[in-house]
């Protein structure tokens, strides 16, 4: 069974983000040069591949990839898969 963690990501590997960039630390404004426009885009995939809602001002709370995966476990479950 994929963790959160993996899941998320695969996701961010599909997005076009290199996996060596992948870990809890990452940030997405500095280490990976994200805008707000990549993080809105980031997170409709997110929302259609976990099924969360993020509001706009959860949106603009996630810097680091261990923000969203904070975020999931306590909208999705730590077990939620599929």
């Amino acid at each position: 069974m994929k963790t959160i963690e993996q899941k998320l990501e695969k996701l961010l590997i599909d997005f076009g983000i290199d996996r060596k960039k992948v870990s809890g630390d990452t940030d997405y404004y500095h280490d990976l040069n994200l805008n707000m426009l990549d993080l809105y885009c980031l997170a409709n995939r997110i929302t259609r591949e976990f099924r969360v809602y993020f509001s706009e001002e959860e949106i603009l709370r996630m810097e680091r990839i261990s923000d969203t995966v904070h975020f999931l476990r306590r909208k999705a479950g730590e077990n939620y898969l599929n």
